[in-house]
């Protein structure tokens, strides 16, 4: 009987490793695809700096044709 015993018990210990291992290797792929995720993200953030950059140190320009009135309102005028 204590031959049964230490079989259910290697048995019960391969399949709680088993179980390790394979949630292991989810969390490896999961990690990564987070890493991807995460290189993906800092790329897309520089070329989005170097963008504003570029868009924030640049002077207006107005469209064509378009030309803006100064309106001055004299307050009491008659």
């Amino acid at each position: 009987m204590d031959v049964k015993m230490s079989d259910v018990k290697r048995d019960t210990m391969m399949r709680r490793n088993a179980f390790l291992e394979t949630d292991n290797e989810k969390l490896v792929s999961q990690l990564k695809e987070l890493k991807f995720d995460c290189a993906e993200l800092q790329r897309d953030n520089e070329q989005m700096r170097e963008r504003i950059k570029t868009l924030a140190t640049r002077t207006p320009e107005w469209p064509r044709g378009y030309r803006p009135t100064r309106k001055n309102f004299k307050k009491n005028a008659k």
